[in-house]
């Protein structure tokens, strides 16, 4: 259907451009033919009439006054190139090609379209290395204008990736989601939590009168259980193209026609709390303009968002835009992502819970034909690395669209009008080739709680890649506590603090992860500067990203993110003091673990110093491997025994 298309448009720029006004007499140029610039007037009355009846679908009347003008003017080329889009209209190829190939027989450097039409027809013919060739020739004018330029520099892509594409097919066995969530409706838009929710678009009713609502469904016991309307957030307008975020508490869809919104299609959200969605809102600028915005997918840690922004009412190419969150919590302005877009149309951004790996559909970058599914990494430079097609036979001549991959990144989901369904269009699962999966990457799902009381509480929660030693992420943690961040396989450092609180640390090594389907489950105790109990000492807080080498106190660069935040600690709370332990496991002689854990808290307490810290409010000790909080019986507890703490005095 594409291809079909891009003929008729290509060809009809033969035609379509205002006739010049008509030379004197009949005359041929110096490279011996005649064109609609030099005809004589008579030949240009007779060129127009035929040009009218060809609009008017008098396509027999149009073929004979074009067969007179060539027998009249052998060399008038623009008889050829018109007669050549008749043919097409009329699906005679045959002559639509002997058509062409004479126009450029009589004039080889006369239009460079002529060159792009025989591509676009050996495309459709599947006739790769003619739609390359002809492709290229009409690249060699150089005063070819940008569009075309653009068609033919694709027409040259897609012959060069076709034949390679088919030789080289990609596993593919999707598999129908079933009737619990798949209906005689269409079903379309495929978005995942990290718990396995399913939120999708139902459409029921064609085209742009058929009414579109949001449900939901969860994967029980390897099953899809029925899914149900999003009933909150459904209206009797239309509400589709969605995202959920992957924490399941933010959704963002596509609202179109509204009155008083900002463009014809706009961007709302509605958030999930204590299990039920609130009133839909617009996101407002700068996310949503006069422009059309749609298709959102939300970053990760719902920290950003990707879409798809168009001209007024879906006019124009489609490219993708990104928006992240600012110091202030508020949308910064969105901003094209130039790498991937093409002059011609992206959609269906849907970024993985890695953070890193951006699946989206194109019409314009090397592909087997209408949109087709592709795959981006983001490069250390933090721009998105060359898009690589997901490879035949996931994509098709037809239009592929909207892909949701899961965690693990094993399977994905996309929506399909393949025989065999439930409907028009029906969600399907399958396995995802190796070479278009996301990095590994799992979740920590985490409650935040007084130490004491072991009630729930508020606070400020950031991870540090240790590797970086950057934040990775920062949030704010409700009433209830409860925080879920995903986390690519890596060395992290948490850090949980709030005000009249000793902070919290931990460390994730997620290196050697061997199951990412669970969340890894975090409690973090906050214990409070003002004990309970006066005469109770408080407890000893780990620093759980405080390292060393090897049997030596040399404080490793790791340790630098947890050490600043105790830093920041004894900032805030200035008549705050501590004392730093130092601890060991049972390997050496005890004697030298009692001095090794003292230098150990010895060096902490340096490198406050010399940042700052005032000595007289810090004190250290060695215990040596006296205080074991693991049995010391497996390496992995030993590394545990092995550990720096302060303890609030």
């Amino acid at each position: 259907m594409k291809n079909n298309l891009l003929i008729l448009l290509v060809t009809l720029l033969f035609i379509g451009c205002k006739t010049p006004e008509p030379a004197t007499s009949t005359t041929t140029t110096k490279e011996g033919y005649t064109n609609a610039r030099n005809a004589s007037a008579k030949t240009l009355e007779s060129y127009r009439e035929a040009y009218k009846m060809l609009q008017q679908k008098e396509y027999n009347k149009a073929d004979k006054a074009l067969e007179n003008l060539i027998k009249k003017d052998p060399t008038f080329v623009n008889s050829y190139l018109v007669l050549s889009d008749l043919k097409i209209k009329i699906k005679d190829t045959t002559q639509a090609i002997a058509n062409l190939k004479k126009a450029i027989e009589i004039a080889p450097d006369y239009d460079p379209r002529a060159y792009l039409s025989l591509a676009n027809i050996a495309m459709q013919q599947e006739d790769y290395k003619e739609a390359e060739k002809q492709a290229t020739k009409s690249l060699e004018y150089p005063k070819m204008n940008q569009k075309l330029r653009d068609k033919a520099a694709k027409i040259k892509l897609d012959a060069e990736f076709r034949p390679q594409a088919l030789a080289n097919p990609v596993p593919f066995e999707p598999i129908n989601l079933g009737e619990n969530i798949n209906s005689n409706h269409r079903d379309y838009f495929p978005s995942l939590t990290l718990k396995n929710d399913l939120v999708y678009t139902v459409q029921i009713g064609e085209g742009q009168r058929g009414q579109e609502d949001l449900y939901i469904s969860k994967k029980v016991d390897d099953k899809w259980q029925k899914s149900k309307p999003i009933e909150t957030v459904n209206t009797s307008d239309n509400e589709g193209a969605q995202s959920i975020s992957a924490d399941g508490n933010l959704l963002v869809f596509t609202v179109c026609n509204q009155a008083g919104d900002l463009g014809s299609c706009d961007l709302y959200y509605s958030r999930r709390i204590n299990n039920r969605w609130t009133k839909p809102l617009n996101m407002g600028p700068p996310i949503n303009t006069p422009n059309w915005e749609s298709q959102p997918s939300i970053a990760p840690n719902s920290d950003g968002l990707y879409f798809v922004r168009g001209g007024a009412r879906g006019t124009g190419s489609k490219d993708l835009y990104f928006s992240s969150i600012q110091e202030d919590g508020r949308w910064g302005t969105p901003q094209k992502i130039d790498e991937l877009n093409t002059p011609y149309n992206e959609s269906s951004p849907s970024i993985h819970p890695d953070g890193n790996t951006l699946y989206f559909s194109s019409d314009g970058h090397a592909g087997m034909g209408g949109f087709d599914l592709f795959v981006s990494r983001r490069q250390a430079d933090g721009k998105w690395g060359e898009p690589q097609n997901l490879g035949y036979p996931i994509n098709t001549p037809a239009a592929e669209e909207a892909l949701a991959v899961s965690l693990k990144g094993d399977v994905a989901y996309l929506a399909s009008n393949r025989t065999g369904g439930f409907g028009s269009l029906d969600i399907y699962s399958f396995t995802l080739p190796e070479a278009a999966r996301p990095t590994p990457v799992t979740y920590i799902q985490g409650i935040t709680r007084n130490a004491v009381t072991n009630d729930p509480l508020s606070a400020y929660v950031e991870i540090i890649d240790l590797k970086t030693q950057k934040r990775f992420t920062k949030l704010t943690t409700k009433k209830d506590g409860e925080f879920m961040v995903c986390l690519p396989v890596g060395e992290y450092a948490l850090n949980a603090r709030r005000p009249q609180y000793a902070f919290f640390s931990a460390n994730y090594n997620l290196s050697e992860t061997v199951s990412l389907d669970e969340a890894y489950q975090l409690v973090a105790l906050l214990q409070p500067l003002q004990a309970a109990n006066p005469e109770k000492p408080n407890l000893p807080i780990v620093l759980e990203n405080v390292f060393f080498n090897t049997a030596s106190a040399e404080l490793l660069p790791t340790s630098k993110a947890e050490l600043d935040k105790l830093k920041e600690f004894l900032a805030e709370n200035k008549t705050t003091k501590i004392q730093l332990n130092g601890h060991t496991d049972n390997v050496g002689k005890p004697a030298d673990n009692l001095d090794l854990s003292q230098r150990r808290a010895d060096a902490v307490r340096q490198y406050l110093i010399e940042r700052g810290v005032a000595a007289d409010r810090m004190t250290t000790k060695g215990f040596g491997e006296t205080k074991p909080i693991q049995p010391n019986d497996t390496a992995a507890n030993r590394a545990k025994n092995r550990r720096t703490e302060f303890q609030i005095l």
